[in-house]
């Protein structure tokens, strides 16, 4: 019996992570596409608005969501009762913050000297409640790994979403575009969550919600903190300086967030409710996780160093010359963005075993280096960024002690998980920079590529040649033996 469930465990992992893969890499495909379209047609300016804006849509879903969701997929069992409560406070939450952010935008538009943002942001924040209507659906489907379903949908809203806005970008609709694609995106991926799952409303059990906020508090201001430190960036730069700059700012964080969501969402994903399935196992949830660690060791170092050494020809290529400024913001981003896995994957270790209190004060000591960082702003943006890296890397190393303390996971085995794929890339990216120094192709398309060939060779060799085990993990997983 307990081999069978094992065995069920393990199909549902793979299956489950294929899907997840293919609903993150495609959502950010399609993303990337659109994003490339709408940065040839639309100017600094209209990203730099909509960027002024993403701050309070973000920290208004978090709060509606109160952190909820996770507790509803780590709980063994809930009942149709309590989804509805969750499901109504969400709802109910949602109307009132979007009902004080409607009389707040003139003083926003006043705030940045924007006058545009009041009804701007008065169609935007209408994401917020579409956003709340589809929240309990989605940890359903999470809940039992039904990540196909997800995908279809994810994938389905995304494409409407991103016709819908290369077309009002070709007829000259501006930052409106930007903001009916979030409008969209929601509205699309609410309906097909509804019309696709059998789940709905009934009486409800308000009585779960005390339960549950015990535990999703403490998620709650974790993603509150993790999300506002980052993403204050944006009100500070555009109250600072020009809306053109925050546009170029934006833009490098858009396509650096692309990049690591693809690889972190896709395994925290999948990691999340298999790490909960396994709590009463420590030994082998520990083992599983170290798989998990080291594969997103071996996709996010190259991946990132990667892009550091073809930033200038990625922008030239793909954005056009005239958002060639992004670059320096592009490559700090890109050094910090080798290290982001690893706070959201330790995080889902502590959830999955209980220490959402724990998990809060590593995010607490995170944004307090973040928010620091923002006294260089008077220098730089890129003092800003270089800021953020530092306390990127400060927060890495307390989290390595509390994975130590908590999970029994030995900073010595830590560092040999990960710190072979970093070196590896390192030398990777070094050996690019002296050939890019001493070469002069000439060609920027065929230098691209050269780059990339280089690249790929000088980080799969050494690897091969020092016998990693990643790739013996990745066929595990892929072939279901996990021990």
């Amino acid at each position: 019996m307990e081999g069978q469930q094992r065995s069920s465990l393990k199909k549902n992992t793979i299956v489950s992570m294929i899907w997840n893969a293919v609903d993150k890499v495609g959502f950010q495909v399609v993303a990337l596409m659109v994003g490339i379209i709408t940065a040839r047609l639309l100017s600094e300016r209209d990203f730099g608005l909509i960027g002024a804006l993403s701050v309070f849509t973000l920290i208004a879903n978090i709060l509606v969501e109160s952190g909820f969701s996770s507790a509803l997929i780590r709980r063994k069992e809930n009942t149709d009762e309590e989804y509805s409560a969750v499901f109504v406070f969400n709802l109910g939450l949602s109307v009132l913050i979007y009902a004080l952010l409607f009389f707040l935008a003139p003083l926003l538009a006043s705030f940045y000297e924007m006058p545009e943002l009041t009804d701007l942001a008065r169609l935007l924040f209408l994401a917020i409640v579409l956003n709340s209507l589809g929240i309990v659906q989605i940890a359903i489907y999470t809940r039992n790994l039904e990540f196909s379903k997800l995908t279809k949908i994810n994938l389905a809203a995304g494409v409407a979403a991103g016709v819908v806005t290369v077309w009002l970008s070709v007829k000259g609709y501006g930052y409106w575009a930007l903001a009916w694609q979030q409008i969209l995106q929601v509205g699309v991926k609410t309906l097909l969550l509804w019309v696709c799952s059998s789940w709905r409303m009934t009486s409800c059990n308000f009585a779960v919600l005390k339960e549950l906020f015990s535990f999703s508090i403490f998620i709650m201001f974790t993603s509150f903190l993790s999300n506002f430190s980052r993403s204050v960036y944006n009100m500070v730069i555009g109250k600072v300086y020009q809306a053109e700059r925050l546009g170029f700012y934006t833009q490098a964080n858009k396509y650096q967030q692309i990049l690591v969501n693809i690889i972190t969402s896709t395994l925290s994903g999948v990691a999340y409710p298999v790490l909960s399935s396994l709590r009463e196992e420590p030994g082998r949830q520990l083992m599983y996780f170290r798989k998990i660690m080291r594969i997103a060791s071996f996709l996010i170092c190259p991946t990132m160093l990667g892009m550091f050494v073809l930033a200038e020809e990625f922008v030239i290529i793909v954005l056009t010359d005239k958002w060639l400024p992004i670059v320096p913001y592009f490559k700090i981003l890109l050094v910090a963005g080798v290290l982001a896995p690893f706070h959201t994957l330790n995080g889902q270790m502590l959830l999955t075993n209980g220490y959402s209190d724990v998990y809060f004060k590593t995010e607490v000591v995170r944004s307090i280096f973040t928010l620091l960082s923002l006294l260089l702003i008077t220098i730089s943006i890129e003092a800003l960024l270089y800021g953020y890296l530092g306390a990127t890397v400060i927060s890495y190393l307390y989290d390595n002690y509390v994975i130590q303390k908590h999970c029994s996971y030995k900073i010595t085995h830590q560092h040999k998980d990960i710190f072979p794929y970093i070196a590896v890339s390192c030398f990777m990216l070094f050996a690019i920079e002296v050939m890019d120094y001493y070469a002069n192709i000439g060609n920027i398309y065929l230098q691209a590529v050269i780059k990339l060939i280089a690249g790929a060779a000088l980080y799969l060799l050494p690897l091969k040649l020092l016998g990693s085990a990643v790739l013996k993990d990745m066929l595990e997983l892929l072939r279901g033996k996990r021990r």
